[in-house]
């Protein structure tokens, strides 16, 4: 039998300086301001590795509604040909949407930029492999399906949806010619119909794009995102946290389910002592489930954490 897990990490890392090895290219935004789609950031759509592997990301949960169970589903499958969108096409997507947010409401198809910009909102040098990367990054996002059974909520129609759908609807490069004939001087991205209306809608959670960049790990980027939409539901209480299994968490991220208490600890560890130092965290407590190989991680939330909730709700009231 497993012997109970009781680590806690203090809070004294909270204001500690985010490591600067492998530094990125200056950050060149007018605005750190990210809104992020919800559906997008509560369930997983990126892998945290573009190494080879499965090519689905499957998520199920219960939810109750009026006193009936219903079972959602959200599958996430990446093309065969095109490949998996792994951390890098993770960024350049957060990278469109702080584009989008800069350029305001109503948002219309098609969205123009270009690949230079990017890279500049990126942080990533503007050269030939980047491009090349980020274009490789468009078309894998495009080319990925998600279907959602009763998962995708649909905030303008106040329901669930039953669909399968991507986030990109169609992506024309700079220098390719249209239907109409002419050339392109910008990228023309689409964006996919529930994607869109879900923008429009506002069902979007704002997060600090200066101090996600600055995060170093996928696991830390997908905490970052997950946790910032769960911290909100439970701000008020008099000592917030929010508590998953570890097995639950694994498919949140998605992250590959580890055995053994040393690999739990050794595969979440960086990402937890990072959002501490930034103070998004204020700590982490992992305990072991008597009789079985899972364990609960409970996060508290840290002074930026709270901050943010507090920066979306007076904008709320506005």
């Amino acid at each position: 039998m497993l012997q109970p897990i009781r680590h806690y990490i203090p809070a004294q890392y909270t204001q500690k300086r985010l490591s600067r090895s492998g530094e990125k290219a200056p950050l060149e935004v007018t605005s750190t301001r990210l809104r992020s789609e919800v559906n997008g950031l509560v369930f997983p759509v990126f892998f945290l590795s573009k190494r080879k592997g499965t090519a689905t990301i499957e998520y199920r949960t219960v939810r109750h509604c009026g006193g009936r169970t219903e079972e959602a589903l959200w599958r996430v499958t990446s093309h065969p040909h095109y490949g998996r969108p792994g951390p890098f096409a993770h960024r350049v997507h957060r990278a469109v949407e702080q584009l989008i947010t800069e350029r305001g409401l109503p948002i219309t198809n098609p969205i123009s930029f270009s690949i230079h910009d990017l890279c500049r909102r990126m942080g990533a040098g503007a050269g030939g492999t980047e491009y090349r990367k980020i274009k490789e990054a468009l078309v894998a996002i495009k080319a990925t399906q998600i279907e959602s059974k009763g998962a995708f909520y649909a905030k303008s129609r106040s329901r669930y949806i039953d669909d399968i759908f991507s986030l990109y609807e169609r992506v024309v490069f700079a220098g390719e010619r249209l239907p109409d004939g002419t050339v392109t001087e910008k990228t023309l991205l689409w964006l996919g119909s529930w994607y869109l209306e879900s923008l429009n809608a506002l069902y979007v959670k704002p997060l600090n794009y200066r101090f996600y960049l600055d995060l170093h790990t996928p696991i830390s980027r997908r905490l970052y995102e997950v946790l910032g939409v769960k911290f909100y539901k439970v701000a008020e209480n008099p000592r917030p946290r929010i508590r998953y299994r570890y097995s639950t968490l694994c498919k949140l991220l998605p992250a590959t389910r580890r055995h053994y208490r040393s690999q739990v600890y050794q595969q979440l560890a960086p990402a937890h002592r990072e959002l501490i130092a930034g103070g998004f965290l204020a700590g982490v407590k992992i305990g072991a489930i008597p009789y079985t190989r899972d364990w609960y991680v409970t996060y508290y939330p840290g002074e930026r954490a709270m901050e943010e909730i507090k920066t979306v709700r007076r904008t709320t009231r506005k």
